[in-house]
């Protein structure tokens, strides 16, 4: 069944409600534009007879996974950076309570 988008730009004619929902989704349709569904309804707004757009993990999977990257890297490397400090800090404790050479005075 053939759909009618009334615009800003003119009219537009889908095949049906799947393709203007993914028009919608894209940004090709927006969702204060009219829509009729057949000759003898009414214009309707589009966010009236479709709903607004819905935003599906699937559709934003790769930014999910981007984020849990780079939250990763920051978490590794501030375990390393936590790692370095805390060796580098035990090895001069454990260096500064080394003994004394016979002549008594300390290395540092």
């Amino acid at each position: 069944m053939p759909v009618r988008i009334r615009t800003a730009e003119g009219e537009l004619s889908y095949a049906g409600v799947e393709e203007v929902r993914q028009a919608l989704k894209t940004g090709l349709v927006d969702a204060s534009d009219e829509i009729s569904l057949s000759e003898s309804e009414p214009w309707r707004p589009v966010r009236e007879v479709l709903g607004s757009p819905q935003w599906r993990w699937r559709d934003h999977f790769q930014w999910y996974g981007l984020t849990a990257l780079l939250i990763g890297m920051f978490l590794l490397g501030a375990g390393l950076l936590w790692y370095v400090l805390l060796v580098s800090t035990s090895l001069l404790w454990f260096n500064m309570k080394r003994r004394a050479p016979r002549s008594g005075n300390r290395w540092w």
